[in-house]
């Protein structure tokens, strides 16, 4: 009999406050509640390719554990260049919610339009070749080799295709610069930004599953954007900015099958609203108290103390709605039940229906 009930869980993005979701899986793990499938956005791909390669919820948490505490002791961001002429404000998109300071962005967004502009022309003054020499040369400001390294040292891939279906959001990049003005566009309410595509990690190759994951988290003019068959692929959270549809990816859940969806939020107030999905039970769990601690640069709050508070603080919250999320598994099980039952009945009714045709048939020759 096809299983009635098929759990979904959604790992939003939003930088260092992914450590709430190590207590949103430890919380989880105790109760006994699994995840059949799983989708995250950025940080949250990266916890789902954790959890995802664990035999269970309970290992999941071991690992996120500690992947967790190690980056409380080294951070994974390292600039490409070690120069102070390194716009500081490009760091402070390490994830998606963050509100950006448009008099900040636009001079950086000039000087790269005349650059352009000039190179175009073919002139391009020696002051501004010294200038991109300080700068560096590279399109993204952070190194992603730490990602690459942490990916390498936590995850197996043989162990990964043998666990729980990962989907990660990936947004199709128009470049570095385009991409971000697009976010700065939305934002302002002027145009919304093309949705995110959703990829399934397991069915990627062993050569290439790794770019689709690290693309899920490649923030625009951050960090370098990935090569997927023959386009670009960036943050997943970029996508349908108004609705947060990027960043919480339940529309590859839904089509696999989830009739039970478990969202876990990383910013407060987020505008994601579960009405939109009305044939699907979904529980949200949003943060009980305010998740921000120090405005954006908690993005880059990779530090022991604030890791610990928000895996707590993730762990709090979600034990305030494990009676939610009971109560839907509870009734699903009861239908469950009721049809296990009807079905049974039907059985038992058929059964005797052919009997009785066949003692007809006798009785009638």
């Amino acid at each position: 009999m096809e299983k009635l009930i098929k759990t979904g869980l959604i790992l939003s993005g939003g930088g260092a406050k992914g450590a709430y979701h190590v207590g949103v899986v430890k919380a989880l793990a105790e109760y006994g509640i699994q995840a059949d499938a799983i989708a995250g956005a950025s940080i949250g791909a990266l916890n789902g390719s954790l959890l995802a390669a664990s035999h269970s919820m309970q290992q999941g948490y071991e690992h996120l554990n500690r992947v967790w505490q190690t980056l409380s002791q080294q951070s994974p961001l390292k600039f490409q260049s070690k120069n102070l002429f390194v716009p500081q404000y490009l760091v402070l998109l390490a994830s998606f919610g963050l509100r950006l300071n448009i008099t900040n962005i636009l001079p950086f967004i000039a000087y790269r339009s005349v650059k352009g502009l000039l190179k175009q022309f073919d002139i391009y003054p020696e002051f501004l070749k010294k200038l991109e020499d300080q700068l560096g040369s590279r399109n993204s400001v952070l190194d992603n080799s730490p990602l690459t390294a942490l990916i390498d040292e936590y995850l197996n891939w043989q162990d990964l295709q043998r666990g729980t279906p990962l989907y990660v959001s990936v947004y199709k990049s128009n470049g570095g610069l385009i991409d971000l003005m697009g976010c700065i566009a939305a934002m302002l309410d002027m145009k919304d930004t093309a949705p995110s595509e959703f990829f399934c990690l397991q069915q990627f190759s062993e050569q290439d599953w790794k770019n689709a994951l690290m693309a899920s988290a490649a923030l625009p003019l951050l960090y370098e954007s990935q090569k997927i068959g023959d386009n670009s692929f960036t943050d997943g959270g970029q996508g349908g900015w108004k609705t947060v549809q990027g960043n919480t990816p339940i529309t590859p859940l839904v089509e696999a099958g989830c009739n039970l969806v478990i969202v876990s939020h990383l910013s407060d107030g987020s505008l994601w609203d579960r009405h939109n999905f009305p044939d699907t039970t979904v529980v949200e769990i949003r943060p009980q108290k305010e998740i921000s601690r120090d405005g954006a640069k908690d993005l880059l709050a990779f530090d022991s103390s604030r890791i610990n508070e928000w895996i707590e603080q993730g762990y709090t919250d979600t034990i305030a709605c494990i009676g939610k999320i009971k109560e839907a598994l509870d009734n699903r099980s009861h239908l469950k039940s009721i049809m296990q039952e009807q079905q049974k009945a039907e059985k038992v009714m058929l059964s005797s229906s052919e009997r009785m045709h066949e003692i007809m048939t006798k009785i009638r020759k």
